[in-house]
């Protein structure tokens, strides 16, 4: 079964949304970034002495923590919108091609195929249908790429 994606940047960025508190990896970067405020307040005041020093810092570590993850989510936004083209192959036609042995995938600028063993996982999510090959690599497709919603299920039953 076959079938033609048009991504574009809105994609990503809706792609990247619907994903970032989904991952595991989305809280533990929070928690470390939490943890280091911690250590940081605790070296410049040393520890804290009262309850409400405790609610405090433990405010300012989860504050810290949420709004690193923040920043950095923006800084690598910026990163993929910067980069991200048809000629490289991010942005674009994308032709999807699924069999009973692989998942094959053809851009302007690349052809792969990724064996069904070889891929992480498989979901929904955001109105896209998610093949994570590796930790951040991931093809996706727009269910506007199918013509009705039984065709995209068709594809996804495969």
């Amino acid at each position: 079964m076959e079938v033609t994606a048009d991504i574009k940047k809105s994609d990503l960025i809706h792609f990247n949304l619907s994903i970032i508190p989904k991952t595991r990896s989305t809280y533990v970067t929070i928690l470390v970034i939490a943890v280091l405020v911690f250590v940081f307040i605790t070296w410049k005041k040393g520890l804290p002495h009262s309850s409400n020093d405790w609610l405090a810092i433990a405010a300012a570590s989860i504050g810290g923590g949420v709004g690193g993850m923040l920043a950095g989510i923006i800084i690598s936004f910026s990163f993929v919108l910067l980069s991200s083209s048809a000629k490289n192959g991010i942005l674009g036609k994308h032709e999807y091609r699924i069999s009973p042995e692989d998942l094959h995938e053809k851009t302007s600028a690349n052809e792969g195929v990724s064996k069904w063993e070889g891929i992480q996982e498989i979901q929904t999510a955001g109105g896209y249908i998610i093949y994570r090959i590796s930790g951040y690599l991931f093809h996706i497709i727009p269910y506007r790429s199918f013509p009705y919603d039984e065709s995209r299920k068709e594809f996804e039953r495969k």
